[in-house]
């Protein structure tokens, strides 16, 4: 018979290492039950808490076992991901789904479910070929605009850690979480309150969704840069590539990612769109011990912790400044998608193990005191440019230490990173606009008060100009459609959703739709 135990209590310090693996044994004892008594236990949730004393892992568990002397409870039942509703009778057949990130591959996930065999375009090569497009891009400093860490098979989200918490509260999200474990992504992001599934693992997902999707009957279309839209009286009926092929379909989904800045100026000549706000941040990094010193409150990690991230938000300024994309024991990469242009952003493997943390402090700006469109795109180059040529013109990215950030000044005492493209000494602070740097200043020296050590120790690698778009395609609440008919926008890209989860059920919502009318 099932059991729920929720919120057990377990110290960090005393647990081994493969805890997950022994925690029927581990459950039985902190219940004061016989061990034979529990035949198996399940993982539910799991976070840390590491405010007083020890740090605390709290796991609600399902446990089963002939005659538990502890009260029965269901409730672990809701704990069960609701699947998507398909309609037993679909009339849409071969829906153009545009760009394979999470929005537009959960949602090609769906409609191949339902029988509606979509097509598939990506601008990019497959996930295989990315990867071995990204170290060539180390090795030989020569970018590939069709394949790197912004544009392919999985989108931007493959190679950004795998981040998976997220603040939305759509059903979809449980579902999504179990279709990428059975497609390769580690089973812990069922039960982990913050779950990673790691650029490692997020690869071998990717590929193997995709062989799903066309087990079920979806096709890809690989390397294929689409441009346009086909319209015919007011209704969207395709789209036309660089080259000029036209792709006609009863339905088109663009879901192009963040990646996809350009395709979505274009597209917001055809559609409704308002502007929103965006944000611009530098990447720092510190070496991981510290930031595992300043969280767990020990000199060293206890075995049954992963590193430590900390999530920091600093509002005493006019404009606030946050942590974000946190990545423990992860590398700073240079995640351009345009020529002449550098872009910092932060991943890691599952394992965390790199020995460095990284993040980006982040800004928000309004679309008021940005300007126009053209103006924001405008401060993308100026910034990404710059950027470019203070690391030297072949995509090194430009690094400067906290301090002499501060004092706007050369500095870079040390210059081990986590960055395989290599870092090399560069003035981030005339490359940002002043405000955000004086905005920076300052957060830097409340988040050393926080965390002792960040400024000394800490490094700005390069400037984070893709972490949002600036626009927003609207749409309407009831179809889902955009103001061209047929036409469905889904995930970041189109400023609709933001990170992994909520972008992927911002596709599905979408998908439903199609299928549903």
């Amino acid at each position: 018979m099932a059991y729920l135990v929720k919120e057990l209590i377990l110290d960090a310090v005393r647990l081994p290492g493969n805890w997950q693996s022994q925690i029927a044994a581990i459950a039985a004892e902190k219940l004061n039950l016989p061990k034979t008594s529990v035949t198996s236990a399940e993982l539910l949730s799991s976070s840390i808490d590491s405010r007083r004393g020890n740090p605390k892992i709290i796991v609600s568990l399902k446990l089963d076992g002939p005659a538990l002397p502890i009260t029965p409870n269901e409730e672990f039942a809701s704990f069960i991901p609701a699947v998507p509703q398909i309609p037993d009778k679909i009339t849409v057949k071969n829906p153009l789904v545009l760009g394979t990130g999470p929005a537009g591959i959960f949602a090609a996930y769906l409609l191949a479910m339902a029988g509606a065999d979509p097509i598939i375009i990506d601008r990019g090569s497959p996930v295989e070929k990315r990867v071995d497009d990204y170290q060539k891009f180390i090795r030989t400093r020569q970018l590939d605009p069709e394949s790197n860490l912004l544009t392919g098979e999985g989108g931007a989200g493959t190679f950004s850690d795998g981040k998976l918490y997220t603040g939305t509260k759509d059903a979809r999200a449980a579902w999504v979480k179990k279709i990428m474990v059975q497609c390769g992504a580690p089973p812990e992001i069922l039960w982990q309150k913050r779950p990673h599934a790691g650029s490692d693992h997020l690869a071998v997902f990717s590929g193997n969704i995709r062989k799903e999707i066309e087990k079920m009957g979806g096709k890809f279309i690989f390397n294929t840069n689409i441009t346009d839209l086909c319209i015919a009286n007011g209704v969207c009926t395709g789209v036309k590539s660089a080259s000029g092929e036209v792709f006609s379909a009863p339905a088109v989904l663009l879901a192009p990612g963040l990646g996809g800045r350009y395709l979505v100026r274009n597209i917001l000549k055809k559609v409704q769109w308002s502007c929103k706000p965006f944000q611009i941040g530098c990447r720092i990094e510190h070496p991981q011990n510290l930031i595992d010193r300043a969280m767990y409150h020990l000199p060293s990690r206890p075995a049954a912790l992963s590193a430590a991230e900390y999530h920091l938000v600093f509002r005493q300024y006019s404009r606030h400044i946050a942590s974000f994309c946190m990545c423990p024991g992860g590398e700073v990469v240079n995640a351009t998608a345009w020529e002449k242009r550098s872009i910092s952003n932060g991943m890691s493997l599952f394992a965390r193990a790199s020995g460095f943390a990284n993040s980006c402090l982040i800004a928000t700006f309004s679309p008021d005191e940005a300007g126009s469109l053209d103006d924001i795109d405008a401060l993308y180059e100026t910034i990404e440019s710059r950027t470019f040529l203070a690391g030297g013109s072949d995509y090194t990215l430009p690094a400067q230490d906290a301090a002499g950030f501060i004092r706007k000044e050369n500095g870079l005492k040390n210059s081990r990173t986590s960055a395989a493209i290599g870092i090399t000494p560069g003035r981030i602070d005339t490359i940002i606009p002043t405000d955000l740097h004086n905005a920076l200043t300052s957060a830097l020296k409340d988040f050393d008060r926080r965390i002792p050590g960040f400024i000394k120790q800490g490094k700005f690698i390069g400037v984070e100009s893709c972490v949002s778009s600036p626009v927003r395609i609207s749409r309407d609440r009831e179809t889902m459609q955009s103001s061209l008919k047929n036409l469905y926008c889904a995930g970041e890209g189109c400023g609709l959703a933001g990170g992994i989860i909520s972008a992927a059920c911002d596709g599905i919502a979408c998908a439903e739709k199609i299928l549903c009318p």
